[in-house]
């Protein structure tokens, strides 16, 4: 299983983003897509009176989802934020999903607050060095078959 993306959501909008292989045309708008996967997320815990949505299912691609509450600098509550990863669809979803991406990015949203919580969200530049975090985190996981045989034997 290949982990194609990953990001950190924020009030609807994109404040960071992976990508290690193509999942969507290149066209489509990050935020309109983030603004998407939040209210998708957001429905689907409201309307069936879930506490949390850990992944989706689609035809090719699964989509799991991590949430929390951080402290912006402009708000006296805490606000929601996601941390999601897209991965190819295969079967034994669940015992991955359980085992190795929802650790992944309940760490990954872990290290987001511990260095981000109270400060400014808005300024996106920011929180472009954190990416390294995400790629450390998942390691060979963003690497197909093929790149990791390759990476074994050169």
């Amino acid at each position: 299983m290949v982990i194609r993306e990953s990001g950190i959501l924020f009030r609807g909008f994109t404040l960071l983003h992976a990508k290690y292989h193509q999942t969507s045309d290149d066209k489509i708008d990050k935020d309109l897509r983030s603004a998407l996967l939040t209210a998708l997320l957001n429905f689907a815990e409201s309307a069936f009176s879930i506490d949390s949505i850990e992944y989706f299912e689609m035809k090719k691609f699964t989509i799991s989802f991590v949430e929390d509450k951080i402290k912006p600098q402009d708000s006296p509550e805490p606000e929601p934020i996601i941390v999601y990863a897209i991965l190819d669809k295969e079967k034994k979803m669940d015992k991955y999903l359980s085992k190795v991406v929802i650790p992944s990015l309940k760490e990954i949203m872990r290290k987001f607050i511990e260095k981000y919580d109270g400060k400014n969200l808005s300024e996106v530049s920011q929180f472009r060095t954190f990416k390294e975090n995400l790629d450390k985190v998942f390691g060979s996981e963003t690497k197909t078959v093929d790149e990791k045989l390759k990476g074994t034997f050169f």
